[in-house]
């Protein structure tokens, strides 16, 4: 999986998705606004990366990147669609997806079960993009202190839709009740492969333990072992038994009050990805 293009050069001001101006998908009374830029999103960018790891096609995809032995390489990957689609302008989003697109599009093999499978596949990105909804959307209402209403969570998953047809689905669903029913009736996507097993394990690993960590980030966040555990805990058991992960229960307590001097602050989003090149016009978020 390639890396998104920063904006600009290397001594150039650091410009962020929040920063550029132009026209937006989203506000920050959308629902989905509010999911993907609470402290729970990377709970449940890592959510989404064990469910799609238990996925023998996209455990294959991985291995195919080069990012079995560091996987957070891939969690920092879909960290940068989800937040450049959400919080970044048209022409940014419009380019995240078309580098993911492309990415997608050069992955092609043979599973360790024997199966075809190939990155555009519109019914492996349908439920992809359902698994990396759903997950999200459960970290949220899990770890927050403002959960959505029922009537939010329905309108979070339609704006979802929207990037998810983007990035290839079809038939996506329209409410939280489809959205579970298709993943519901998809559970023979979860399969044990040693790929993935490792995949699990390494994300763990190679996750730095929380105390001591100085940068009160998003970023220091997501390198905390507790929140692949966080993670594990979200995960529907079939995902759990195909990655071979421990069950801890976890709520924001165990989360937050291990590493509340890591986390002082972030009740709002601090976003710091440098949005891909879209257009001369917005090379800068201030005229030089």
């Amino acid at each position: 999986m390639s890396p998104l293009a920063p904006r600009d050069g290397a001594d150039a001001r650091v410009c962020t998705v929040l920063e550029v101006p132009g026209p937006r998908w989203f506000s920050p009374g959308d629902p989905i606004w509010r999911a993907h830029g609470d402290v729970a999103t990377p709970l449940g960018i890592t959510t989404a990366l064990l469910m799609l790891l238990a996925n023998p096609s996209f455990a294959a995809m991985v291995e195919s990147s080069g990012a079995i032995d560091n996987p957070w390489l891939v969690d920092d990957y879909l960290h940068d669609l989800v937040e450049i689609t959400t919080f970044g302008t048209v022409d940014d989003a419009m380019v995240t997806i078309e580098h993911a697109y492309r990415d997608r599009r050069s992955m092609s093999g043979t599973t360790e079960h024997g199966d075809y499978y190939y990155g555009t596949d519109p019914d492996l990105q349908t439920w992809a993009q359902a698994a990396t909804a759903w997950s999200l959307l459960a970290a949220f209402q899990r770890f927050t202190t403002q959960p959505l209403t029922a009537t939010e969570t329905d309108e979070y998953v339609r704006q979802w839709s929207g990037i998810a047809h983007l990035q290839g689905a079809r038939n996506f669903p329209r409410l939280v009740r489809e959205l579970e029913q298709l993943l519901r009736g998809s559970r023979g996507r979860a399969r044990a492969t040693d790929t993935g097993r490792l995949a699990a394990r390494n994300l763990r690993e190679r996750a730095t333990a929380c105390p001591g960590v100085a940068e009160n980030s998003v970023t220091a966040h997501r390198s905390c072992t507790t929140v692949v555990d966080a993670a594990a805990s979200l995960v529907p058991s079939d995902v759990r038994r195909a990655l071979d992960l421990p069950y801890r229960p976890m709520d924001r307590v165990a989360v937050f009050g291990r590493i509340s001097k890591a986390h002082e602050g972030l009740s709002m989003p601090r976003l710091a990805t440098r949005a891909p090149i879209a257009a001369p016009s917005a090379m800068r978020s201030h005229p030089a």
